[in-house]
This record gives C-alpha cells, structure tokens and sequence, in this order.
C-alpha cells in the first residue's frame, strides 16, 4: 500500500476510534460482490483488509450475501468456499432472503446509525451510496485489485464536529471545571 494512502487510511481509523467508539477487531461485513472479486483477482481479503483498516478483523458476512454466492453457480465455487471460512452475522431473512442490499442496510441501518459499528466491504455503488448517509460507517471497495478505503461521508464528518462541540460545550458548562 502506497505511504500516503496508508498514512491517511490511519488517520481516518484513528477517528472513528476516538469520536465513535469503534475498537479492534474491527467487525468488517463484507458482501458476496466483493468477495467475488477478491478470489477472481485472487487476493488474500483477510490480509487486505487488516492493512486497510490496520489492525485486527473479524470478517463477517449475512446470510443472505451467502445465498447470492450460491445463486451465481459454479464460477463462485472459490468464493463461497471463502465465505464459508466468515463468522455469520445472522440477519433473520433466512425464509425469505433479501437482496444483498436490503439485507445489509437492514443489519447496519439501526435507527438511522451504525449501532453495532461495522465497517462495510461492498462493491455496489448504490449501497456505498446508500451508507454515505449513515454517520460513523467506513466503506471499503476493491478498484482493479487494489482495496480502496473510501474517505468520510459528509454525514460522519458532521456527526464528528457535533461530538466535539457537545463534549467542549459540556466541559464548558460543568460547574466543577469552572474557575
């Protein structure tokens, strides 16, 4: 991974654990997409990822993404055997499962926030769209073999500066602080 790249990819960990509480092993769902591409590049995804986000992984992936692999064939063989090596992250549309999509935005989507702290491995355009909205939920997409960490949603970026202004403002306002 390039310097800078890297530097900056630190930087941007480093505030998503100080302003939002995320901790490793960083809790990374992935979709069938992009494991897919994984094993047609054949990259090694678990060492990508961990030097994208620096530090410790735990991959998972939902149910449904697993049944999108099964529904491309037999040319997803490499790919669900990787998907089968993922901690499960149960998402309860087992009867009727979802697109991959719907499936993730309804597992991070939790009152319009990243509850559980995930960070996102997808390949779609739409869904990286779709979480740009939600704040505190970093994105990771491949681009010709190489893992791209996209750069803070406008959405997290103001949830960051409102933290900040809460927690100056409380420090302000406590009565025990002040002089």
């Amino acid at each position: 991974m390039r310097q800078k790249r890297s530097k900056s990819y630190r930087k941007q960990m480093a505030t998503y654990n100080m302003a939002f509480g995320f901790r490793q092993p960083y809790q990374v769902l992935v979709d069938g997409d992009i494991i897919y591409d994984a094993t047609k590049y054949k990259m090694n995804l678990d060492k990508s990822l961990e030097s994208v986000v620096q530090g410790k992984i735990k991959p998972m992936i939902t149910q449904c993404c697993i049944k999108s692999l099964y529904d491309r064939g037999e040319d997803a063989k490499d790919a669900i055997a990787l998907a089968k090596t993922f901690e499960r992250r149960r998402c309860n549309h087992l009867d009727t499962p979802l697109s991959q999509a719907d499936c993730l935005n309804s597992v991070v989507n939790v009152k319009g926030k990243n509850k559980h702290r995930y960070v996102i491995a997808t390949q779609d355009p739409r869904v990286r769209s779709q979480f740009r909205a939600i704040p505190a939920t970093p994105m990771i997409y491949i681009n010709r073999s190489v893992i791209i960490m996209e750069p803070m949603s406008p959405a997290t970026e103001a949830a960051k500066r409102r933290l900040e202004a809460e927690k100056l403002s409380a420090g302000l306002n406590n009565p025990r602080t002040r002089g």
